[in-house]
């Protein structure tokens, strides 16, 4: 018996999401939640203002400032009490059909979403497969922005 279905459902996703990065051409998942747990809700894509016409100039953003030509494209996204993650390819403009899965964290401020540095907001152990105690992400997204990409 498993006691952690959401990690399975979110590694076989993040399996997923590697195994077609080189493929422009491949759907993309459709999913975006993990599955329920009693513990914490799935994180939602609709929950304060968080959609991805709302987060695409903040990723677009946080793509160029590790690279000035950098494009990126939001495949998934998933939001939790005022934090989003966009999971994404990182591509450059010269050639946008070949990246690498990456996601960015968000916070909400005010109106605006600022990204978030994950070495500052993922706590001291961002390798595991739960939030540690220290973490500022919520745990619901916790492996979705610090664990994968």
């Amino acid at each position: 018996m498993n006691r952690h279905p959401h990690v399975a459902v979110a590694l076989v996703g993040v399996a997923a999401l590697a195994a077609c990065s080189g493929n422009s051409t491949a759907p993309s998942a459709t999913s975006s939640s993990a599955a329920p747990s009693s513990s914490s809700p799935a994180p939602s894509a609709t929950s304060d203002n968080c959609t991805k016409s709302q987060l695409a100039d903040a990723a677009a953003g946080a793509a160029r400032a590790r690279g000035k030509d950098n494009v990126y494209t939001i495949d998934n996204l998933q939001c939790a009490d005022g934090w989003a993650v966009t999971s994404g390819v990182l591509a450059s403009t010269q050639n946008p059909n070949m990246g690498a899965p990456t996601s960015f964290v968000f916070r909400r401020e005010g109106e605006v979403w600022v990204g978030q540095d994950k070495t500052k907001v993922c706590g001291t152990n961002p390798t595991t497969t739960t939030a540690p105690a220290d973490a500022a992400i919520p745990a619901a997204l916790f492996l979705s922005g610090c664990a994968a990409g």
